[in-house]
């Protein structure tokens, strides 16, 4: 009878409850994230006003290439402050596959902002798309492939060429497109 009664009383005929630890675990990992996601924004923010104010914000009457993007930068700046103090943990997950799916595609901007200065618009674009269209569309590759070329052409000759706007040198569209 005692020995039933042991067991009983150390819990082993007993599905074991969540230690209290657990749970500050997961309340620990939301601080983390949340705190984390404020110092990336911030630093994000501080950079790229710092970049803009480098191309130069212009005049009221003559604005100059830094000034969108220093007034997105601050705009993004103004937000991370206001996620800082009214954010609560409920509004982080914990880490698991969606967080390397987004690491993943931040990593594959960053990509593409620096084969953007090497090979122009259109191929990074392509492999941007490809990579977008396979991991979070889910498309097949008989799917993806046609939509990124596409795709990647039609906002070049949209930017390039109807808008005007300038852009490095392209490794494809440029010869295609110097008779325009």
């Amino acid at each position: 009878m005692t020995d039933v009664a042991d067991r009983t009383e150390h819990g082993a005929e007993h599905p074991a409850e969540p230690d209290a630890s657990d749970s500050t675990v997961g309340i620990r990992g939301r601080k983390i994230a949340r705190w984390g996601a404020v110092a990336v924004l911030a630093a994000v923010g501080v950079v790229a006003i710092v970049l803009s104010i480098g191309y130069g914000l212009g005049t009221g009457t003559r604005p100059g290439p830094g000034l969108w993007p220093f007034i997105a930068a601050v705009l993004m700046l103004g937000s991370t402050v206001v996620v800082a103090i009214t954010d609560t943990l409920e509004d982080y997950e914990p880490w698991g596959k969606e967080s390397v799916r987004t690491l993943v595609a931040l990593a594959s901007l960053v990509v593409f902002a620096v084969l953007f200065t090497l090979l122009g618009f259109t191929v990074p674009a392509i492999l941007l798309m490809l990579l977008w269209l396979r991991m979070f569309g889910q498309m097949r590759w008989a799917t993806a492939v046609p939509l990124a070329v596409v795709g990647a052409v039609a906002l070049f000759m949209l930017f390039d060429v109807l808008l005007g706007v300038p852009m490095p040198r392209d490794l494809l569209m440029t010869p295609l497109t110097s008779w325009m």
